[in-house]
């Protein structure tokens, strides 16, 4: 029972979940309060799949990446088969008429930008957060080595995987340097969680 937990809670499989997630949660189907559900979903599904693991097959990585892709496709199948059961009532924006100060306009006039961005979850970043944020960020690119800085340049534009082809090395050394980063930014208050 063990093992099967060091597997959920490998940070290799912590970091495609969340990263699998928030993909999902960009969709315009689903919202950012999906993400938990969607994580613990995917959780489950790597559960009752991980006795098919064999490790003269391949490594742990491939085999939860390859779980955790099936299971997104399952969730997009699912939501798909959803949308077109005859209970899923979609509201046409245009063809969805409102009355509106007296007046009969259709539903996506008199929805304002706000709506949208609650509806998502988003919220626009103010002048002086926008200012907060480009300072915290050069603090931290300040405080890097100029071999930090070119690998997370690297990483930045070519990904994990080719970053440590080119110099080298493994990509759990390239992650570990990026965990190192990360741990930065969160101390620098740029933790996007």
């Amino acid at each position: 029972m063990a093992e099967r937990h060091d597997v959920v809670t490998h940070p290799f499989t912590v970091t495609l979940i969340r990263i699998k997630a928030k993909q999902l949660c960009r969709r315009t189907d689903m919202s950012r309060s999906d993400l938990d559900d969607l994580q613990q979903e995917m959780r489950l599904y790597l559960l009752q799949k991980l006795h098919l693991f064999d490790p003269e097959r391949g490594n742990l990585e491939a085999f939860v990446t390859n779980v955790i892709n099936t299971c997104v496709a399952m969730l997009l199948r699912h939501r798909e088969r959803d949308k077109r059961r005859e209970s899923y009532n979609a509201i046409s924006l245009e063809r969805t008429r409102v009355e509106c100060d007296g007046d009969l306009t259709t539903l996506g006039a008199v929805l304002l930008e706000e709506d949208g961005r609650r509806l998502t979850q988003t919220a626009p970043i103010s002048p002086s957060e926008q200012f907060e944020l480009r300072e915290a960020l050069q603090h931290v690119v300040d405080s890097l080595s100029a071999e930090d800085r070119a690998l997370l340049m690297q990483v930045a534009e070519h990904g994990i995987t080719h970053t440590a082809k080119v110099l080298g090395v493994s990509w759990r050394q390239v992650n570990n340097a990026m965990a190192r980063i990360r741990d930065l930014c969160k101390k620098a208050g740029l933790d996007p969680n």
